[in-house]
C-alpha cells in the first residue's frame, strides 16, 4: 500500500491506495478506520459520485433506538414476550394525563 500526498487540507493529508480482492473486497487502512470510528460490524453506506466511491458510516438510528428501549425495559423488568402478549390480548390499560 502506498500513500500519495496531495495539496489538500492537512486534516486529510493523503490518498491511500488499496487493492481490491475477490468479490470486490478491500481493506480500509487502520488510520482511516480509527479516525472515523469504524469498527468490526460497522455498516457503511456507499454512494457513487461520477467515477468515485464514497463510503460513510451509517447512522443506525433504529438500532440505537431499539438498544435504548431494550435498556429501559431491562431496568424496569419488562419482558418483551409478556408485553407483546398483553398488547395482542388487549389486556392493558392506558393512563391519561
Amino acid at each position: 500500500m502506498s500513500e500519495i500526498i496531495t495539496g489538500r487540507s492537512a486534516k486529510y493529508s493523503g490518498i491511500k491506495r488499496v487493492r481490491v480482492w475477490g468479490k470486490g473486497q478491500f481493506t480500509i487502512p487502520a488510520e482511516i478506520r480509527e479516525r472515523m470510528g469504524i469498527q468490526e460490524d460497522t455498516i457503511l453506506e456507499l454512494f457513487q459520485v461520477g467515477n468515485a466511491i464514497v463510503a460513510t458510516p451509517e447512522k443506525m438510528v433504529v438500532r440505537e433506538l431499539a438498544n435504548s428501549i431494550g435498556k429501559e425495559m431491562a431496568k424496569k423488568n419488562i419482558d418483551l414476550q409478556e408485553l407483546l402478549a398483553e398488547l395482542r390480548e388487549g389486556s392493558h390499560e392506558y393512563e391519561a394525563d
